[in-house]
């Protein structure tokens, strides 16, 4: 076998008054996505903040969100990652569940996806570039990048601002990755088009898969300024004349909402694509040359 559905889920934000009511509506949805044909169900980031809305001894507002994320969200963790491997297996599907909180054992907070296999396993990926706001919360980035594997392909995990970053896109590469599974959550349009950009940056130089699954609309929380979740799913590849796609996008959401789209990677088109590259490829690479200027840039 060499294909591989996806159905990347535009997640729509709600408040949510229990967990399991949040993963009630998630069991619904990869129901939807499974039936659809999908082999692999991507969640977005921060996918669970709408749990927020379960909070009762105290009004949610910007001054308490850094403790609730921590002090509420977090301890949720180990009950949302055990849903999500309970609903891969029930579905024999593999389900990135989104991203959450958690509190890893330094103490330190983390945002964390999670990935169940049909198998019952389950990997984690610690997102690694944070974004200010996640700084002034606290939180701290990971230092690992997860390999794995997805039906045919071999997979790795950037949680949306590290899509921006072509360093760990090419690490991964460099590891084998041919499919880069990409949960995002983004609240203004230039954050969309700075993950939109990368994704397809991601694609065209590394001839690989990018699939990206956005969180949408509002909880109405914080009560004092409420985050305005935006953006479509999208699943890119490269821009050659293997694909023949001038854009590199594969499958692109229509419309705003919840949502869910689907798209068929092919591994032999893609390996068939780094074969035969049209500029820029992987097998045009200069590595010498790059190690060269590394070397000249280095100050004495």
């Amino acid at each position: 076998m060499t294909n591989l559905r996806v159905a990347c889920v535009q997640f729509g934000l709600q408040s949510e008054s229990s967990l399991a009511r949040h993963l009630s509506k998630m069991e619904r949805l990869v129901e939807e996505a499974v039936a659809g044909g999908a082999d692999l169900v991507i969640f977005p980031e921060f996918s669970s903040v709408g749990l927020l809305g379960a909070i009762e001894d105290h009004r949610v507002v910007g001054d308490t969100v850094a403790d609730d994320y921590r002090e509420f969200l977090a301890p949720l963790f180990p009950d949302i990652a055990a849903g999500v491997q309970a609903m891969a297996s029930r579905h024999r599907v593999t389900l990135l569940g989104g991203t959450h909180n958690r509190v890893a054992p330094d103490g330190s907070l983390r945002n964390t996806a999670i990935l169940a296999h049909p198998d019952g396993s389950l990997e984690f990926q610690d997102k690694i570039h944070l974004t200010p706001q996640e700084h002034a919360m606290g939180s701290v980035g990971g230092d690992q990048l997860l390999v794995t594997t997805v039906g045919p392909f071999t997979a790795g995990i950037l949680i949306c601002a590290d899509v921006q970053y072509p360093e760990l896109s090419r690490q991964l590469v460099a590891q084998g990755v041919e499919l880069i599974i990409c949960p995002s959550l983004t609240w203004n349009r230039r954050g969309v088009y700075r993950v939109k950009t990368g994704c397809a940056a991601r694609a065209i130089e590394n001839q690989c898969y990018v699939a990206m699954s956005p969180l949408v609309g509002t909880s109405g929380l914080p009560a004092d300024a409420p985050m305005y979740a935006v953006g479509r799913a999208l699943v890119t590849t490269p821009v050659d004349k293997t694909f023949g796609l001038n854009d590199g996008c594969l499958a692109v959401a229509d419309a705003d909402g919840e949502h869910i789209i689907y798209a068929d990677l092919d591994r032999a088109q893609l390996l068939a694509s780094r074969e035969r590259p049209e500029a820029p490829g992987l097998k045009l690479q200069r590595p010498e040359l790059y190690a060269q200027l590394r070397a000249e840039g280095v100050p004495r």
